[in-house]
């Protein structure tokens, strides 16, 4: 039985888009377009078959990892905006030690890495953390700073140290490192750069769920976003929530790097991420923190940016990053009308 909660929820999300829709059904007939087009070659380009599934299911993957991690920070009401960041620190430092311990069994390589990783980008996530308990300074500010900081650190140490010549990559992994490609088991997904590092998304983003809401530091996690002097009354070390949340959201955020460095190329390379991070804030957002609904706002979203690579042509691929601002502005002005309804404040 779903709650009246995620009821009010999951009818705000679902009004969001249908509101999207229309707003950009309206906005390309004042282009002079035909808005059926549009969308037919988009869906069609998705849908038309198992390449365009796998393909749209690849892109799908780093927003679940990272928008993971970004729910963690969002239930303590930590507004990380540093993603971008954290997750590149985590996906080259990744690369870098699958490519220095090669000789060791590859599962091994695989899992020291990605801990590595995930140590990396949770450290960078405890700098704004810190800042903010001791200063008192907002996150939103030290998180976006951060980004800056952490991509020249990388760019750096990339192209001065360790960067293949004349190029902004580290040099490619070995072949027993990469993952299974979903196509080698299911011929339907032929020739796309689906891979295994999907289903760990997945699993990844039930772990979160539990996490969240089954545990007790789930539990800490979310009275302190709620109300955080309350739960410090209540005897909850809010430091330590706020600490150990933004270490374990942003460390998650490297994960993220798996899918295109053990799943697709072999090899970190700078700029790989293409501001994914910013986009999985309102991956997040969509999904009310849920991290089970994230694999859906993420799929939408992976749906957008894939299927409107088809409709270049038609329209300016600006127009798609329009789309994914309207959906969350959408979703904002929603949002209190569906909840003022069903708290009988409508009017």
């Amino acid at each position: 039985m779903i709650s009246r909660k995620n009821l009010i929820n999951l009818i705000s999300v679902i009004l969001s888009v249908l509101m999207t829709v229309l707003i950009v059904f309206f906005f390309l007939l004042i282009l002079g377009k035909d808005p059926f087009e549009i969308f037919g070659t988009i869906l069609s380009e998705v849908f038309a078959d198992g390449y365009g599934i796998g393909q749209t299911l690849f892109k799908a993957t780093p927003l679940i990892f990272i928008s993971c991690g970004l729910a963690i920070c969002f239930h303590a009401s930590l507004f990380n905006i540093g993603a971008e960041g954290q997750l590149n620190a985590g996906s080259f430092v990744i690369a870098l030690i699958a490519l220095k311990l090669d000789f060791l069994p590859a599962y091994a390589v695989i899992i020291i890495s990605l801990f590595c990783g995930f140590l990396v980008s949770g450290f960078f996530g405890l700098i704004p953390a810190y800042i903010k308990i001791k200063k008192d300074v907002s996150e939103v500010i030290t998180t976006i700073m951060m980004n800056f900081v952490i991509l020249a650190l990388v760019n750096y140490f990339l192209l001065d140290f360790f960067a293949v010549q004349s190029t902004m990559r580290t040099e490619k992994i070995n072949e027993d490192l990469m993952f299974l490609k979903i196509s080698d088991l299911v011929p339907f997904f032929q020739g796309s750069t689906l891979n295994s590092s999907f289903i760990l998304a997945v699993l990844a983003a039930v772990i979160t769920y539990v996490f969240i809401y089954k545990t007790g530091f789930g539990y800490k996690l979310r009275s302190v976003g709620f109300n955080e002097l309350a739960s410090k009354y209540l005897g909850v070390r809010t430091n330590g929530v706020i600490l150990i949340s933004f270490f374990i959201g942003a460390g998650i955020t490297a994960f993220a790097g798996m899918n295109y460095i053990f799943g697709y190329k072999g090899f970190y390379e700078f700029g790989f991420s293409n501001n994914i991070g910013f986009t999985a804030i309102a991956v997040t957002l969509l999904a009310k923190n849920n991290p089970i609904g994230i694999i859906f706002s993420s799929l939408l979203f992976a749906i957008l940016d894939y299927g409107g690579l088809s409709v270049n042509q038609l329209i300016p691929k600006e127009l798609m990053l329009v789309v994914q601002g309207i959906i969350i502005l959408s979703l904002l002005a929603v949002d209190k009308l569906v909840s003022n309804y069903f708290s009988g404040k409508f009017i």
